[in-house]
């Protein structure tokens, strides 16, 4: 992705953001379960903001695949496990940027300390299909939640739902 200074400026004043518009939580609830809403309402305001965000831009593009909007809506739930302070979300970037490689490993420590957003950024795809996946979503929107993170080969040559989650995921990273 790469570190662009006037993005992460965006991003951190998103952040900033209170609780998403009563019209933009209608979209949501137009879209998800009962069980599935109840988790997008648990988390925090900016993750909120976020994914409201991501599946506005995949509505834009013309999608309309209820598993991968409900997937936009939900990519972040593992979030909600160890909710992130604004200063460990700029910690993880910066993180990301500068230490790429060493992320991995970090990423497998236990979540205390300096090397708690690290462990969130890496393991909350996991964790987020594991919530989706205890209120019943679908097996495509865990699936897209659990792999939304995930490198993707090169190329035009992928499957459909790998299309889609390459979609997801460049509307997750301009977002």
């Amino acid at each position: 992705m790469g570190f662009k200074i006037s993005y992460r400026v965006w991003q951190f004043w998103q952040s900033l953001k209170g609780a998403p518009r009563e019209e933009d939580q209608d979209g949501a609830s137009e879209i998800l379960s009962s069980g599935e809403l109840n988790l997008f309402q648990q988390l925090l305001a900016v993750d909120q903001n976020h994914s409201l965000r991501v599946m506005r831009s995949l509505k834009s593009e013309g999608e309309s695949d209820p598993d991968l909007l409900k997937a936009a809506l939900l990519h972040d739930l593992g979030k909600m496990k160890y909710p992130l302070r604004r200063w460990e979300r700029v910690f993880a970037v910066l993180a990301m940027e500068f230490f790429p490689r060493r992320l991995q490993t970090w990423g497998k420590k236990n979540p205390i300390g300096i090397f708690r957003p690290l462990v969130v950024l890496q393991q909350h795809p996991q964790w987020g299909a594991e919530l989706a996946e205890a209120v019943g979503s679908s097996t495509r929107t865990i699936w897209f939640i659990h792999n939304h993170e995930k490198d993707l080969p090169d190329g035009d040559s992928l499957d459909a739902d790998l299309t889609l989650l390459r979609k997801l995921q460049i509307a997750d990273n301009n977002n």
